[in-house]
């Protein structure tokens, strides 16, 4: 049985985060933070309030926020608040993933109002409106790929409540998504290899996303392979630096160093608590967070109700170093 499992940081609702982090705002994060627990705990209605709450110190609330209200009004039954945020996504922030937006079980409730026809065709306007450049063939490839990777990896959280973490199903299902893994990696090792890493330009925000999450899933060698052309993306602006710092820390971890921006936590199966990973030069971290787009350490740990104290995770760090040590080892004699 693995003793850690690395945690995912995506939202459960919205699976794809806003480009830019906000600027740091605790009296926002706070509300934001307190209001999705509350949907966690399915208390829809109190967590709309929160989030209402934020809106009102931040006019400029980033499109996830403003989806994940949309989700939460149309859980709790208020169309017209939905639709409100909703529209703010579609003629505000210009949204155009309309493939989300159709298949969100969580905005099924709102299918038979006269609205939802309104709110895709704006959708749509924006989506034609940024692809009218696009390789249709390369984006209608990438599209498949996304979608292989993203519905079984949606699939995880139902599946753990259902049979367990560690159970014989959970080890079934993720060969189902290693197997799928392994199929995306040669399509986009084909790409990446004869083309380069295409422009932004002409694959999209959910191209580049594409690219980036089949790489981010394969092993260490193929990371390390194409580490050069995503500095080169980055460096570009064909990729957001936030990715490439969730992708470094992955990578150097894997190396046996130490993260630079604190982005990998892991969750310890025998005590439940999350914790961060091995990091380097810790009292300068929101530093680096910064100039990366990503929030404060505090801000993203907000999300399981932890403080972060820097001097107690220096105190802790090499307890931390030799758990992991050990479970590498461990790792490293099972193959």
């Amino acid at each position: 049985m693995k003793l850690t499992t690395l945690i995912t940081l995506t939202l459960f609702f919205f699976s794809i985060i806003a480009g830019v982090a906000q600027k740091s705002n605790p009296e926002y994060s706070n509300l934001i933070r307190d209001g999705w627990k509350l949907c966690l705990e399915k208390d829809f209605t109190g967590s709309a309030k929160l989030y209402e709450k934020a809106f009102d110190l931040n006019k400029d609330a980033p499109l996830s926020d403003r989806y994940n209200a949309s989700c939460i009004y149309a859980l709790a039954g208020n169309k017209d608040a939905a639709f409100r945020h909703l529209f703010i996504t579609a003629n505000t922030l210009k949204w155009d993933d309309y493939d989300h937006l159709t298949n969100d079980s969580d905005l099924v409730s709102l299918h038979s109002d006269k609205r939802w026809e309104e709110l895709k065709s704006a959708v749509i306007k924006n989506k034609e409106e940024i692809a009218v450049h696009f390789d249709k063939k390369l984006v209608a490839q990438l599209d498949e790929i996304y979608f292989e990777d993203q519905s079984t990896r949606n699939q995880i959280r139902t599946k753990e409540e259902k049979y367990g973490r560690g159970s014989k199903e959970m080890d079934a299902f993720w060969q189902t998504i290693l197997k799928k893994d392994s199929i995306n990696l040669v399509k986009v090792s084909k790409i990446l290899d004869e083309r380069g890493w295409p422009d932004k330009s002409i694959i999209g925000k959910r191209g580049t996303s594409t690219l980036f999450l089949v790489i981010q899933h394969a092993d260490h060698e193929t990371k390390e392979k194409y580490l050069p052309m995503i500095e080169a993306a980055v460096k570009n602006d064909n990729l957001p630096k936030r990715k490439y710092a969730m992708f470094y820390d992955r990578l150097v971890l894997n190396r046996g160093e130490r993260q630079l921006y604190g982005t990998q936590l892991a969750n310890n199966n025998e005590t439940k608590d999350p914790y961060v990973l091995p990091l380097s030069d810790p009292k300068n971290v929101d530093k680096r967070r910064t100039e990366m787009g990503l929030n404060s350490m505090q801000e993203n740990m907000n999300r399981w109700n932890l403080i972060w104290d820097v001097d107690e995770y220096i105190k802790a760090r090499p307890a931390i170093e030799a758990r992991e040590k050990r479970l590498n080892a461990r790792v490293k004699e099972s193959k």
